[in-house]
């Protein structure tokens, strides 16, 4: 490195007018301003005319409006953005330690959790400075601590928690035991729950999960936009998926607010992705379909599955996780009925990167029974980009046919699969 091309003002000045540690320390300044340019991250930025924006994050502004890129760099409306991804790193995976699952789908890792009256109490790295945050009982769908000792699949049973319907609170024991009541009250080291009008304690210790009446459930959406926020950080306390009903953001530090009040605040480098809901677009898994067809290869049925592998896996691509999509089997079609106004279809398909790894299918999209798109995929495509128009549609199917092999491993995701106006 040329010093004296790098700091400014200083290009007359000899090293040895300086003291030993004057120059150590103006040394030691450009070496980490240098190290902080090189590292600085690059997002990108699809927008609903297909556009993908590249550049390092300026500003993001309170009607969701973005701006990226050197110099004056490019800005693009809030109605515009679809999603704000990291361009060098993978969706990461979603926690697997102690976390909330929201009924929204949302994933919020916590330390010191409490239940105090109807409100869940804790602290998160990101949220409220670091002091205790909360949120209402009512917007919980599983407390998640660990799997049960003799449960080899901790992240089907999660996926299975989340989707189930349960007209009481079901308490799941480390040791593989299952009580069934309503929960009274948590804290770091007791969980109260009274079954059939008698209170149980049970040792934090002792737990796995709880996973709560659904019939009570809240989801907290938001009636105009909003966004998750998918955090990089998977230490403790940290990290996960959060929705945002506002947010603002320079070129350092993102703020907002979540679906459930407390404040946000997270460094720029431990985003990413920023995925856009309710705005411009719809996600297929958000919709009703019109018509399921299974034609199995020998005797197994496969239902098509939303926001999860048709193998209650999470959707894995390319080494990422997503939190939206279809997942189907083959030999399938399945097909929605298309609202007026819908530009383009678009997805990243491909065979799941550990349910489909050595499967090998054919992939097809219909516009009212047309092809747009037919092409043979095996596990070695990684995701596909498929970008495709919908203009005048009213009919959309995606087919997942058998490839080479048969039905063997053929998990195809259609992850982020969405229609956009």
């Amino acid at each position: 490195m040329d010093f004296f091309a790098t700091v400014k003002g200083v290009t007359a000045i000899s090293w040895r007018h300086l003291g030993p540690l004057t120059s150590l320390a103006l040394l030691l300044a450009v070496s980490a301003s240098a190290g902080q340019t090189a590292t600085t991250p690059v997002f990108a930025v699809r927008t609903a005319h297909g556009a993908l924006v590249k550049g390092n994050w300026r500003q993001l502004q309170s009607d969701w409006s973005v701006h990226v890129g050197e110099g004056e760099g490019t800005r693009i409306p809030g109605t515009e953005v679809l999603s704000v991804r990291r361009v060098d790193v993978p969706l990461p995976p979603l926690p697997t330690d102690n976390h909330l699952i929201l009924a929204n789908g949302d994933r919020v890792p916590f330390r010191d959790l409490r239940l105090v009256g109807e409100k869940f109490r804790f602290h998160h790295a990101n949220l409220e400075e670091g002091k205790e945050a909360s949120l209402p009982l009512s917007a919980v769908s599983v407390l998640w601590y660990t799997a049960p000792d003799k449960d080899l699949d901790a992240e089907k049973l999660r996926r299975r928690l989340f989707t189930a319907t349960r007209t009481r609170d079901t308490v799941g024991l480390r040791n593989g035991d299952v009580v069934t009541g309503v929960l009274v009250g948590v804290d770091g080291d007791n969980a109260v729950v009274e079954v059939e009008k008698r209170q149980m304690t049970v040792k934090v210790p002792q737990l796995a999960y709880i996973a709560f009446n659904t019939e009570l459930a809240d989801t907290l959406r938001p009636k105009g936009t909003y966004a998750r926020l998918v955090l990089r950080d998977t230490r403790p306390g940290r990290g996960g998926r959060l929705s945002l009903t506002s947010v603002s953001a320079d070129e350092t530090v993102l703020l907002g607010t979540t679906v459930f009040g407390a404040r946000l605040r997270v460094p720029l480098g431990d985003i990413a992705a920023l995925e856009m809901y309710q705005n411009n677009s719809i996600y297929l898994s958000d919709l009703k379909e019109n018509k399921y067809v299974f034609e199995p290869f020998l005797d197994a049925m496969w239902p098509f599955t939303l926001d999860s592998n048709v193998a209650g896996h999470d959707l894995l691509l390319a080494g990422s996780t997503y939190d939206k999509g279809v997942s189907m089997h083959s030999h399938s079609r399945l097909t929605y009925r298309l609202s007026a106004g819908f530009r383009r279809f678009e997805a990243m398909a491909g065979l799941d990167d550990k349910d489909g790894q050595g499967g090998a299918v054919r992939l097809r999209v219909l516009a009212d029974g047309v092809a747009l798109l037919d092409r043979a995929l095996t596990s070695q495509d990684g995701a596909v980009p498929i970008r495709l128009n919908v203009k005048d549609v009213r009919e959309l199917t995606l087919e997942v046919d058998f490839g080479r092999g048969g039905d063997v491993r053929d998990v195809v995701n259609w992850a982020d699969a969405r229609l956009v106006k």
